[in-house]
């Protein structure tokens, strides 16, 4: 497939060439184009495909120290038709369903029939499973959604959007004992959302909403003490030193290089080495593979709802309520019009009225001497060192399409998998119209029955925020889906407005 691809490449640059009277030689312009697309496909590729040995990691999973199976194989045997419905996960267009039953049947020898889940066959007849980025990340097309989700194709998958219908927490639950108390800290975790400290805890249960990426050209970048300015990401703009890191820090967290580079940090409570990573593991995402990444991310934009307003006085009026009540933090000048952000991260302290649930913004695992130390700036560690936690401005752009809203998904509902913009734009409206409103019915994740000493109604955070060493509750934030109530004293015909105009953003 990859020949192909080049070739179409080459074709249409050739043909789209022409002299513009530039003084940039056109060769030295279509060879630059030529690579960068190149890269871009090549960085799709491993966004879909790439797992860097991780099996293993996941092989080692029901072992000590996690104790935690997996469920990969209940779900590649789930029946195709019934995999969607079941566990939300994204159905591989390339493969067709098993008439024999189990695991779908597929050309490449590592697809599974769902995407970004991938398989390897070990010599002894058993195998092992493994996930890419896209496994989380890739979600259905807000402008072009399948008619049914269980058989998308590939122009129904937007491969940065997140799936906001993946039940992640089914992944690791269905595969353990039926009294199991980890199964109700699992059931904790939203459709769309996955703590990323899971397996390697901090002790606070904080699951957090699968990140879309898109129009990161226009994303400010920040003096982190490095050769250059570096892009924040995460939702407490912890990985800010850029996307390469961020990218490796993700793939040490799905288990590349964990028996090499990972285990032993872990073990003795000390952060990550990166270059021993390089040193000790060949299989670490070279250099290369994180530029090709980057190229692809930065190809991707957000989606515009296909349509132009038909209330030019409103959508005006909405721009004018934006820059009166957001743009201070949803900045809208220059470039960033393009996200709606200043990517700044904002203080829990300094405004609690508007704080939301407190409990994400508490990680711990990028501190300094923690385990993901290396991938934050000092920056990063002396904002945590002055108590300064807190949430990054997330961007607004393309926000009609990926409600519900928070970074717990805690604040409207999900449209459902094969609803168009227009249905989604609905979705969209009712998540907005909550989210500037103070009245909201509060939510708290609590025992459904008795655990131990602990009685049902116990909210979760007791149990499962807990230090295991001192017993201290470590989140003592219990509403999930308090907090951001910016523009919740607008008129009704300021919301309106409002509305409507991110609509169209």
């Amino acid at each position: 497939m990859r020949s192909r691809v080049l070739a179409l490449i080459a074709m249409s640059v050739a043909v789209g060439s022409c002299d513009t009277g530039n003084s940039e030689p056109e060769t030295v312009r279509v060879e630059a184009a030529t690579q960068n697309r190149v890269a871009i496909e090549r960085g799709r590729e491993i966004w879909f495909e790439n797992t860097y040995g991780a099996e293993r990691f996941f092989a080692l999973l029901p072992g000590e120290p996690f104790r935690l199976p997996q469920a990969f194989e209940q779900l590649v045997n789930t029946p195709r038709a019934r995999r969607f419905a079941e566990w939300g996960v994204l159905n591989d267009p390339d493969c067709r369903a098993n008439p024999r039953g189990g695991m779908d049947l597929c050309s490449d020898p590592n697809a599974t029939g769902v995407v970004g889940i991938r398989v390897f066959p070990h010599a002894d007849g058993t195998r092992g499973f493994a996930i890419a980025c896209a496994s989380c990340h890739a979600g259905f097309d807000p402008l072009k959604p399948p008619a049914n989700p269980a058989e998308p194709t590939w122009a129904n998958i937007h491969p940065t959007i997140g799936n906001q219908y993946a039940r992640f927490r089914k992944m690791f639950s269905d595969a353990l004992p039926a009294n199991d108390p980890r199964r109700l800290l699992f059931a904790s975790w939203a459709d769309g959302t996955v703590d990323t400290t899971a397996l390697f805890p901090d002790y606070i249960n904080n699951p957090g909403v699968v990140t879309a990426f898109w129009n990161h050209a226009w994303r400010p970048t920040f003096d982190v003490g490095m050769d250059e300015d570096k892009m924040r990401n995460g939702q407490g703009g912890e990985d800010d030193v850029g996307g390469d890191l961020a990218a490796l820090r993700v793939y040490t967290n799905i288990g590349v290089c964990f028996q090499e580079c990972v285990a032993g940090p872990m073990q003795a409570g000390q952060p990550i080495d990166i270059a021993t990573c390089y040193a000790s593991c060949p299989d670490f995402p070279p250099q290369s593979d994180l530029d090709d990444l980057t190229a692809f991310l930065g190809s991707i934009k957000s989606p515009l709802y296909p349509a132009r307003p038909k209330a030019p006085l409103v959508y005006a009026a909405g721009r004018a309520v934006f820059d009166h009540t957001c743009a201070g933090c949803h900045d809208d000048h220059g470039a960033r019009k393009k996200i709606l952000t200043n990517d700044e991260v904002n203080p829990l302290a300094d405004d609690a009225l508007n704080a939301t649930n407190a409990c994400r913004a508490l990680s711990t695992n990028w501190q300094e001497g923690r385990l993901w130390a290396q991938f934050s700036s000092q920056v990063y560690k002396d904002r945590v060192a002055a108590g300064d936690r807190g949430y990054r401005t997330m961007p607004l752009t393309g926000i009609w399409a990926t409600a519900p809203f928070m970074h717990n998904q805690s604040i409207g509902a999900r449209a459902d998998a094969s609803a168009g913009p227009d249905e989604r734009v609905g979705a969209y409206w009712d998540a907005m119209w909550e989210l500037l409103s103070v009245d909201r019915e509060p939510i708290t994740y609590v025992l459904p029955v008795a655990v131990g000493p602990f009685p049902a109604g116990t909210p979760l955070h007791y149990l499962f925020s807990r230090d295991p060493a001192t017993g201290q509750i470590l989140c003592t934030d219990l509403v999930e889906n308090h907090g951001h109530y910016y523009g919740s004293d607008l008129s009704v015909l300021e919301k309106l407005a409002l509305i409507y105009w991110l609509q169209f953003q």
